[in-house]
């Protein structure tokens, strides 16, 4: 069974990682999506947002059709709308064909890390399980990285609608794997086995829900996360190319390198918080506000850039974004430990809905800010540079909403006393 759990996770880690490679992939081709399908800023943030918006509204109910479907045959249907949904965008020649395209890309990648949790817990003993979840999301996140350079790459090997079509077609291999090797559960296991008396029961799904959001912690946390993620979304996976490449002059594969130094900065940044809070701070709460205060002022300062000049100092400041960032994943583990732990799993799904919906309205709204302000602009930069600006205020004022949350402590996972 050893083998067959890691073929489990790896498969599962597969679509993961295509998950995150659509999410973050609007950046690069950003110019080439605004020339072939004559798009303004605000056009451009709208299908960028599609994916994200899709994405955030499945979050509500994925959790029970994960409950009652298992997270197989879920994530298989899911992953084949997806499939068409990349099939669609590579064909689109015009807004509502992009944006439909986009949608069902959202749609179909919305269970690729909540199934294959679920997935984890069944086949991986408990005291395992944070370290091989741990795992998981740092394999997975090489999706962000593969949406930069490579991909620069193989656009200008072939252009974007070709380069998606190729990746259409490595994603049915990845769903055609997870096919033949995925099961709900070992065979000496009941699958979907649940708490005795939790099981099925509409009242305590509904007592669940009253519970958290009855929480000021969970709004305060949810309304942070929404901002936080959302800013940084906005940047990575939209706007930094555009910034770059329109306004700097860069080319594409080295825009596409300093975008994949802020991935890269998430990735060791989402580990490296985790550190921070588990063994330095011992809090979930300052951890958090470090990496929030860190990582606005790394946006003010790229948002004063105006010239392609000191590209080794611009990279550093994009990669500190990625890095503290990336502490945004200790907002999880922190909401998990502020409730009872049976709720765990409404709690972080209850936040993923606010982080990715602030990712999609984050990218959408700035274009229109942008076309807003385009005819008093004096230059292209200044557009930018206002974006920036809003996305760093942003951050600062989540950091201010954390301030009312209830600490943990991650030790002992008791809730300490507000500070």
């Amino acid at each position: 069974m050893n083998h067959k759990r890691w073929a489990i996770f790896g498969v599962s880690a597969s679509l993961f990682l295509t998950s995150l490679f659509y999410r973050a992939s609007a950046a690069v081709i950003a110019p080439d999506l605004s020339q072939d399908l004559h798009l303004g800023p605000e056009d451009l943030g709208l299908l960028g947002a599609a994916f994200f918006y899709a994405f955030a509204l499945v979050q509500i109910p994925l959790g029970m059709v994960l409950d009652r479907a298992g997270a197989r045959r879920t994530m298989v249907i899911l992953n084949g709308v997806g499939l068409a949904g990349t099939l669609l965008f590579a064909q689109a020649h015009t807004l509502s064909a992009g944006v439909t395209g986009r949608a069902l890309l959202g749609l179909g990648m919305s269970a690729n890390l909540m199934g294959s949790l679920v997935l984890l817990t069944r086949w991986f003993e408990p005291h395992k399980f944070a370290t091989v979840s741990g795992l998981f999301l740092a394999l997975g996140t090489l999706g962000s990285v593969a949406a930069t350079s490579p991909l620069a790459m193989l656009v200008g090997l072939m252009g974007w609608r070709n380069a998606f079509m190729v990746l259409a077609l490595l994603h049915a291999i990845f769903i055609l794997g997870f096919i033949l090797i995925v099961r709900d559960a070992p065979a000496d296991q009941q699958p979907w086995a649940e708490p005795s008396g939790r099981a099925g029961n509409s009242r305590s799904s509904l007592g669940s829900l009253k519970t958290l959001f009855g929480n000021w912690s969970y709004w305060a946390i949810s309304m942070s996360i929404f901002l936080r993620y959302g800013a940084y979304a906005a940047i990575q996976s939209l706007w930094a190319g555009p910034f770059l490449m329109e306004y700097l002059g860069l080319s594409p594969l080295v825009a596409g390198n300093l975008i994949l130094l802020i991935s890269m900065g998430f990735i060791l940044g989402s580990p490296g918080g985790g550190v921070i809070s588990d063994r330095l701070l011992k809090s979930r709460k300052k951890a958090i506000l470090i990496g929030s205060l860190i990582a606005s002022a790394a946006v003010f300062l790229v948002s004063r850039w105006s010239a392609p000049a000191l590209l080794p100092l611009l990279g550093a400041l994009l990669f500190l974004l990625g890095f503290f960032a990336a502490f945004n994943q200790v907002s999880y583990a922190h909401i998990k430990e502020l409730m009872p732990p049976h709720m765990s799993g409404t709690a972080m799904a209850g936040i993923n809905f606010f982080t990715m919906f602030g990712g999609g309205l984050f990218m959408h709204s700035l274009g229109g800010v942008m076309k807003y302000l385009s005819g008093d602009a004096a230059q292209p930069g200044e557009l930018y540079s206002t974006a920036f600006v809003i996305c760093g205020c942003a951050i600062l004022i989540n950091a201010g909403l954390y301030l009312t949350t209830r600490d943990t402590v991650p030790a002992t996972h008791v809730p300490t006393k507000p500070s």
